[in-house]
């Protein structure tokens, strides 16, 4: 770098994850640094432009004001850049590599890191330590982002939302950004598609019926302008569908984590397989019934690869055979006369000769299965045994919701004792309490929260046995609505049968959902 003038560039950056209430990491005490060594240094360094990025992660170089940045070095405006120290222009270490050693160099860019003491016109002691400071602010990324990660985590699991809209059929309640509110202009929707679904519309099916009827998608409801220019811009997808009626924040449930990024280097999300998302029972009001919601999922399994045309046959999903363990599904005979079923895995295999056809009438089989669960339901609903199970949950019905009252008061109480506990500790920083005073107060509440958290565990214990009742109850009514029908519904059935075992000797069996006591 032959010339004596330098066009500086002051680049200042404050991320989320240092914290507002740093102040040496402060924009302002930033901006004063930089502008205090351009006063003092001998240099000729001509002060051009101030970048700042407020908010912006070190983790990567996606900020505004860099790539303003980079724009005025490519048009010769800027040949040197100034920073508080390393870390305010970012923590990647390959990134950051990548631009001191063969970037700048290549441009002909002078970058000085102060506090750091780099400077690349000069030998600086800070650059023979520049790959060890380059690791160590890498790391610290991780770890920050690994406890930041932790404190996510534990405000979900603790029912707080923290997505940047709420799910589609809701918003962030005005008064506490981490609460939900129903969104009454989509409530119907909502409910329209679980009432479409329990009725045997397929995802696809439904996404087509709101098409064509022009209901706005999720994206377009919530102006997100997504592929905008896309001719499917206003088209409903199946998977959004699918992903909406599997969802239990309908139910009341907080469900948070069910997509996560790759690494703390990256923006791209994946989903998260379902045992790994985070669900938080009874935090909002619900849209949907939980009997519709569960009904509604047994559906869709049974639905699983069926054609999409309005006529699934009532058994269709239910049938297994027996010698494989896969679907038995349901074919039209060539004339179209009747239908017939068969071994999926047969059908696919046939040339091997694995396991065999199946083959039933099946009008002949659905009328056969429909009187078998009707003759069983009979007996069901005649055993007195039963009957004293309803009474006795009739009994227990006021004991159980003095329960949930308690369960409140509980968990309010463990919740003021933990603020209790922060309180004192900052009296104790403050000076206004003793190291004895703090550590007898700190006892007595986590004594009582101990405590607290004992009797929450007995009375989880007490209600196990009691929604078995309460599954009891349920039972009794499908079985009462069944009897009462000509010809049952698939959701009615989805209540009551598990699955339809076909031998190959034509025998059949019935898995219930049920049994008699």
């Amino acid at each position: 770098m032959k010339s004596k003038t330098f066009n500086v560039a002051l680049y200042i950056r404050l991320s989320r994850e240092d914290g507002d209430n740093l102040e040496s990491e402060s924009i302002t005490n930033q901006r004063d640094l930089l502008h205090l060594f351009l006063e003092k240094t001998e240099e000729k360094l001509v002060y051009i432009d101030e970048y700042v990025d407020d908010g912006f992660t070190g983790s990567n170089f996606d900020r505004p004001s860099w790539k303003r940045l980079m724009r005025d070095i490519e048009n010769g405006k800027v040949n040197t850049i100034i920073t508080k120290d390393l870390s305010r222009m970012g923590r990647d270490y390959i990134s950051m590599g990548e631009y001191i050693e063969r970037i700048f160099p290549e441009k002909g860019i002078r970058y000085i890191a102060i506090n750091d003491d780099i400077d690349t016109l000069h030998e600086t002691p800070g650059l023979e330590f520049l790959q060890f400071k380059l690791m160590f602010n890498d790391y610290y990324l991780k770890d920050t982002s690994k406890k930041i990660r932790k404190v996510l985590k534990s405000k979900k699991e603790r029912g707080e939302f923290l997505g940047f809209k709420a799910p589609y059929g809701y918003l962030k309640d005005p008064s506490d950004k981490h609460k939900l509110i129903v969104d009454e202009n989509i409530r119907p929707i909502i409910k329209k598609i679980f009432l479409l679904a329990y009725t045997g519309k397929s995802p696809r099916q439904i996404a087509d019926i709101f098409s064509k009827e022009h209901i706005e998608t999720p994206s377009v409801y919530a102006n997100l302008n997504r592929g905008i220019n896309n001719p499917t811009y206003n088209i409903w997808c199946p998977r959004t569908i699918e992903e909406m009626l599997t969802n239990e924040t309908y139910i009341g449930n907080m469900t948070q984590g069910r997509r996560r990024k790759i690494n703390y280097k990256s923006k791209k999300e994946i989903r998260t397989p379902k045992e790994q998302w985070i669900i938080k029972e009874n935090t909002h009001e619900a849209i949907i019934d939980k009997k519709v919601f569960d009904t509604v999922g047994e559906l869709l399994k049974k639905n699983k690869n069926k054609p999409t045309g309005n006529n699934i046959m009532l058994l269709s999903g239910f049938m297994v055979c027996r010698e494989c363990n896969h679907k038995i599904g349901i074919n039209k005979s060539s004339d179209g006369k009747r239908y017939y079923t068969h071994c999926s895995y047969y059908t696919a295999h046939s040339k091997y000769g694995l396991c065999t056809p199946h083959s039933l009438n099946y009008k002949k089989l659905e009328n056969l299965v429909l009187e078998e669960i009707r003759k069983l339901c009979k007996e069901y609903v005649d055993s007195t045994t039963f009957k004293e199970r309803i009474e006795e949950a009739r009994k227990k019905n006021d004991i159980k919701v003095k329960k949930q009252v308690e369960i409140s008061i509980l968990e309010k109480k463990i919740r003021t004792n933990n603020s209790y506990i922060d309180k004192v500790y900052e009296d104790k920083l403050n000076g206004n309490i003793d190291i004895e005073m703090f550590n007898r107060l700190t006892a007595r509440y986590k004594d009582e929260i101990i405590s607290f958290k004992k009797r929450l565990e007995s009375i989880e214990k007490e209600n196990i046995n009691s929604d078995k009742v309460d599954t009891d109850k349920d039972i009794l009514e499908k079985i009462n609505e069944y009897l009462s029908l000509e010809k049952p519904s698939r959701a009615l059935l989805v209540n009551l049968i598990d699955k339809i075992l076909i031998s190959e000797d034509k025998t059949i069996k019935i898995h219930y959902k049920f049994k008699l006591y």
